[in-house]
């Protein structure tokens, strides 16, 4: 077959690639034997025929896979991938050609680039691809919780995969910290997965960017590629031999062109490595959207219920537990104790030193409260006022805690305060509870402006 000729009639960039299979069935040297003008064109190093790809283009092992699937088994193949490397997305045409030799095969290779995805051509796949990944997609609507999704979603993969393992991660840089989301193993536990992904330093964590930054997909298929990743990441290598791990399809999790977490098939069919990456590589999309989502509604959930200047929990918070008290009879059934913490001074603070040096004081007696009452619920109930609730505490560490925090705060300590406290042991509405709390705090606050007058900013200003 004239090469040259064949390829010459394609109005679209493309080459015809030949693949060597080794005398282990390994993929041997992949050439560019015969490209047209387009081809060429693409590149500054000088083409001539029979040059090895690697030496125009990153070597890329899923590449590799792809034109040996086509030369080897006879097959059409089609995929559309984002070309990290070179900032455009690719759709990439695969057309086997005749060989008549067995350990040299021939494929038609041809593409088009677009600079941002094309949702048409990002659906055009296998009819049991999109109909697991529509699947999926439904389980996020129906499923009772984002876990429950979750859980539904990663089974399915490593049931369609043919894998042992499948698990989902979200990785946080700012603070250094990798977090188990879902997984399902046919070899251990949730517990015992959990325990392997906890085991994994963050130094490894932070080399799987580098590692997938050029690529939407890491394939680990056989040893030869685990060597290859030994090369070039040894300690990774090493963790993924520890752990019994023999191939992997490992995929980056994006949101706004941030990784927010990653996806893989652990010890998949590696006879299928094609549609294993087009399944779990178009999951990864939807996936990655409905994770950023979730960790934005926790992120809302948790601003609406912390305090941003002292860290500790807000009057909205307050307010619900409350509310949480009034209507669970259980918790009132339980002897707790409640105390409101009013700080001396803040006006004058702000007033002689300006408002940031008020919002440290804020901050270092919420960190104080925090400190001393360790394990119970701090809240700060508004202004320069904190209230505690002591759940399920017996009445001896209760006392114990007021009267440690009343000698940290006791006149002329830096930070003062007045402490009113009550103990409900026989179920009290909580309400009663907080009133009887406030009111003693309030004759304390009292007493202690008429011991020292001058403290006091102006008249009828209780700071």
């Amino acid at each position: 077959m004239d090469y040259q000729k064949c390829v010459d009639t394609i109005e679209s960039v493309g080459c015809v690639l030949s693949v060597e299979k080794t005398e282990t069935g390994d993929i041997g040297d992949i050439r560019v034997i015969a490209a047209n003008k387009g081809y060429i064109e693409q590149f500054e190093t000088k083409y001539y025929p029979g040059i090895i790809y690697s030496e125009l283009v990153q070597k890329e092992r899923k590449f590799e896979y792809f034109v040996s699937t086509v030369a080897f088994e006879h097959r059409l193949m089609h995929t559309y991938v984002d070309g990290k490397g070179i900032g455009y997305w690719m759709d990439q045409f695969y057309v086997p050609l005749e060989s008549d030799r067995e350990d040299i095969g021939y494929c038609l290779f041809t593409y088009e680039m677009t600079k941002k995805p094309d949702p048409d051509r990002m659906g055009d796949v296998s009819i049991d691809t999109a109909s697991s990944v529509i699947k999926s997609c439904a389980v996020f609507r129906t499923a009772d919780s984002f876990q429950d999704a979750i859980d539904s979603v990663v089974k399915e993969l490593l049931e369609k995969c043919g894998a042992k393992s499948c698990v989902v991660l979200s990785v946080d840089e700012f603070n250094k910290k990798v977090t188990y989301i879902g997984g399902h193993s046919t070899r251990r536990s949730q517990d015992e997965v959990k325990a392997v992904i906890a085991r994994i330093p963050f130094s490894v964590v932070q080399t799987w960017k580098r590692m997938t930054y050029k690529t939407n997909c890491l394939i680990i298929a056989n040893e030869y590629d685990m060597e290859v990743l030994s090369g070039k990441n040894p300690e990774w290598a090493d963790s993924l031999k520890r752990d019994g791990v023999h191939s992997l399809c490992f995929i980056p999790l994006y949101q706004n062109n941030e990784v927010i977490g990653y996806l893989y098939v652990a010890d998949f069919d590696t006879s299928r490595v094609t549609e294993v990456k087009e399944l779990i590589e178009l999951t990864s999309f939807f996936l990655a959207a409905e994770i950023a989502n979730h960790n934005l509604l926790l992120d809302l959930e948790h601003m609406s219920k912390i305090d941003m200047l002292t860290g500790v929990k807000n009057r909205n918070a307050m307010n619900n537990r409350v509310d949480e008290f009034v209507m669970n009879s259980a918790l009132t059934d339980t002897p707790y104790g409640v105390a409101f913490v009013d700080l001396n001074g803040l006006k004058k603070m702000n007033d002689e030193n300006g408002h940031e040096a008020g919002d440290h004081m804020l901050w270092q007696a919420a960190t104080m409260l925090s400190s001393v009452f360790d394990g119970f619920e701090v809240y700060r109930a508004g202004g320069d006022e904190f209230s505690v609730i002591c759940a399920d505490c017996k009445e001896d560490i209760f006392s114990r805690l007021i009267d440690e925090i009343r000698e940290k705060t006791a006149y002329p300590a830096q930070i003062t305060a007045a402490v009113g406290k009550y103990y409900a042991s026989h179920g009290e509405d909580i309400r009663f509870a907080m009133h009887e709390a406030d009111q003693e705090m309030y004759k304390i606050k009292q007493k202690f402006y008429e011991d020292h007058p001058e403290l006091k900013v102006r008249k009828g200003d209780k700071n």
